[in-house]
């Protein structure tokens, strides 16, 4: 299901379009001097905003998935380190051994991730976060290399297993650097859409707004032209310099 600002950025779009088609209808009496709100121009401003908002949809179906992988990936590895902690304590191995596989399980166990923060420059807010899911990989592979060097870690139970916590280790990284990848041509496309949406002055919202103004100029605060335009509400959803 889409985000309420996703969903708002589609209606600021879709809001253009009907003011278009009802400047349109004004014809020859739509006549404003700044060429911002020439009925051409806004036309042409609509379609390329449209492509943009599509770019973003595209881009967020790749992103997503990737997302929501790594979570479902990530989800198991603290109750995983706790049951891996416990083979490694009754192994039988010498009590330095148990040592060095507290000292990672107690980092994998205290990994926080960081509450996900958008901001203009990474409107996915993962790179709040990203430093948790990093660490947490390189000492998951830290504690895998340290149980594969010990010949008495060899628990029989198949999840606990090195070569099991082997394929997890790797699955993990995959997780990660797909968002990673993925990321980046999401947020370039957000950061587009939203410089066209709302940047000051020449950006969709304030071309709006403005064509509006200048409709009850043109026509007068109650006259059925500025009626017909003034429902169409135009809302900054992203800062833009």
């Amino acid at each position: 299901m889409a985000s309420t600002s996703e969903t708002g950025h589609a209606k600021n779009i879709a809001n253009l379009k009907s003011l278009n088609e009802i400047n349109g209808g004004f014809g020859a009496a739509y006549a404003p001097s700044n060429p911002l709100y020439v009925q051409a121009t806004m036309v042409a401003q609509h379609t390329a905003c449209n492509l943009l908002q599509g770019a973003v949809n595209t881009q967020s179906g790749i992103f997503e998935p990737f997302q929501n992988k790594r979570v479902d990936e990530f989800k198991d590895v603290k109750p995983l380190v706790r049951k891996v902690r416990g083979a490694a304590k009754t192994c039988g191995a010498s009590a330095q051994f148990f040592k060095d596989v507290n000292t990672i399980a107690n980092k994998l166990l205290g990994v926080r991730i960081s509450k996900v923060t958008p901001t203009p420059d990474d409107p996915a807010g993962t790179s709040a976060s990203q430093q948790s899911f990093d660490m947490t990989v390189d000492n998951f592979d830290a504690l895998v290399q340290l149980l594969a060097a010990e010949p008495l870690y060899a628990p029989n139970e198949i999840p606990l297993k090195v070569i099991t916590l082997t394929a997890k280790q790797i699955a993990l990284d995959k997780a990660n650097n797909d968002v990673k990848t993925s990321v980046v041509p999401f947020n370039n496309a957000v950061i587009a859409r939203n410089k066209a949406l709302y940047k000051k002055t020449t950006g969709l919202c304030d071309v709006g707004q403005g064509s509006k103004d200048y409709v009850r100029s043109a026509f007068g605060f109650s006259s059925p032209e500025f009626k017909q335009v003034v429902k169409f509400k135009f809302k900054k959803l992203a800062k833009v310099d």
